[in-house]
């Protein structure tokens, strides 16, 4: 999505150079007629370009906001996934710390 802005802001560019070019060529008025239009044009052609710089920024601001929750919602889940497996460890050791525990106390009984 990005590199699509990119080129239409390529093209743009483009364009206005181009159609400055060829506007200087067939112009018909005085050059102070000619480089006013060109300064009108260029002024448009930046806030065109500064319009789509604001919706490329929007768009990755988005993107970037997406982002951040979807790394939110991995580590949550990790984190629950580890809490539960965690559980589970602590449960399978205490198991094994009361079989020790039984094998100790017959060990010094006998």
């Amino acid at each position: 999505m990005a590199s699509s802005t990119g080129n239409v802001i390529i093209a743009l560019l483009a364009g206005a150079v181009i159609g400055a070019g060829i506007g200087i060529l067939l112009a018909p008025d005085k050059g102070s007629v000619t480089r006013q239009k060109l300064k009108d044009n260029l002024g448009k052609g930046k806030d065109n370009l500064m319009d789509k710089y604001h919706e490329l920024a929007q768009l990755l601001h988005r993107k970037a906001e997406n982002a951040g929750e979807d790394i939110g919602e991995f580590l949550d889940n990790a984190i629950s996934s580890g809490l539960h497996e965690k559980d589970e460890l602590i449960s399978l050791l205490e198991e094994k710390l009361s079989l020790l525990k039984g094998a100790a106390k017959k060990a010094t009984a006998k």
